[in-house]
């Protein structure tokens, strides 16, 4: 009898005890859905790795699209320290990343593992300083440029952009856009598919994958509410993985180490993936008869290339407008895009 009562008494104790914390929680804000492959695939087992390493002394409270904010909101809660670390995109915060927006110029590179290798270049060698001086960077990358999808206007010439509303992924890439004649609109990831069903909007840059994957009106897919696209490859936005600075200065020396062991290939991991995905659904949709599928040709490109050139000489006077010697940051840029993209082949 005071056996049982014993062994009840300390499961009793062993029940209210309370539960193991971690040293450091980094509450974890992506706007990538559940489920992604981005998110299966990089962000989570980033997390769990992150977890194991540190023998549970750092716990990743990761959470997808919505989990913590809405996306265009994610960088400033990691500035303010209402969340630790956020996967998200510069340009939802328009005039914030002037630097960073040399990868965002029009023809910049063809695929996304050049482009962020560049991009992560630039960023080692202090080209970038001064977009993230506030947070810990812990990836930089770029997406495989855009096609351009419409509701059934079919793009085949410089003229057929001409008073196309279109929603643009940042503000550089609109640019580009006006000087086709597009009308360029900003609007929210969660946005895109209530615009398209009212009518606001005639086409969007956007990737291959993504419009498959992210969810428009009515329960739709953005791929349901469109029916042509065009391989345009145009530009692509730039994205990031960053934490709250005074959390990282906070650390121990031990995690940070463990922090930046595992997120030394989160730029590559997710360019890698992107190109595969978009691959993949390019492929697809272009035996799918839903989908008119359109690209351009060598002449085709280069007239678009010629016409959107003014947009890189604005681009470099804004900078010099800024402080930030934008002739310099682009040709570095373009060497740099060049160099990687022949190690590539």
């Amino acid at each position: 009898m005071m056996q049982s009562t014993a062994a009840a008494l300390l499961g009793l104790v062993l029940l209210s005890a309370p539960a193991f914390a971690a040293d450091v929680v980094l509450r974890f804000g992506a706007i990538n859905i559940e489920n992604s492959q981005v998110y299966e695939q990089i962000l989570l087992p980033f997390g769990k790795a992150i977890e194991e390493e540190s023998g549970g002394r750092i716990e990743v409270a990761l959470k997808p699209l919505g989990g913590y904010g809405k996306p265009a909101e994610l960088f400033t809660m990691v500035e303010k320290g209402t969340i630790e670390m956020a996967a998200t995109v510069q340009g939802y915060h328009p005039g914030r990343f002037p630097q960073s927006s040399v990868m965002e110029l029009p023809f910049m590179f063809d695929n996304s593992i050049a482009g962020t290798s560049a991009m992560m270049s630039l960023y080692k060698e202090s080209l970038l300083d001064k977009d993230y001086a506030s947070v810990k960077v812990l990836g930089l990358y770029v997406l495989p440029p855009y096609p351009i999808f419409t509701t059934g206007k079919k793009i085949q010439s410089v003229k057929d952009f001409r008073g196309l509303r279109m929603r643009t992924p940042s503000t550089t890439v609109g640019v580009a856009l006006a000087k086709l004649g597009a009308v360029p609109l900003g609007i929210p990831l969660n946005m895109i598919g209530d615009t398209i069903a009212s009518g606001y909007v005639d086409a969007i840059a956007y990737g291959w994958d993504s419009a498959t994957t992210t969810k428009g009106a009515a329960g739709k897919y953005l791929a349901d509410q469109l029916s042509v696209v065009v391989d345009a490859r145009l530009a692509a936005p730039a994205l990031m993985i960053v934490m709250n600075r005074a959390k990282w200065d906070a650390m121990p020396d031990d995690l940070k180490k463990i922090v930046e062991k595992h997120s030394s290939d989160l730029a590559m991991g997710n360019a890698r993936i992107r190109e595969a995905l978009e691959a993949a659904t390019r492929k697809k949709m272009q035996t799918d008869p839903r989908f008119t599928v359109l690209s351009f040709s060598d002449e085709q490109r280069a007239e678009l290339q010629r016409v959107t050139a003014p947009a890189v000489a604005e681009w470099k006077a804004n900078m010099a407008k800024l402080g930030i010697d934008g002739e310099r940051l682009y040709t570095r840029a373009r060497e740099l895009i060049q160099q990687y993209k022949v190690a590539t082949k």
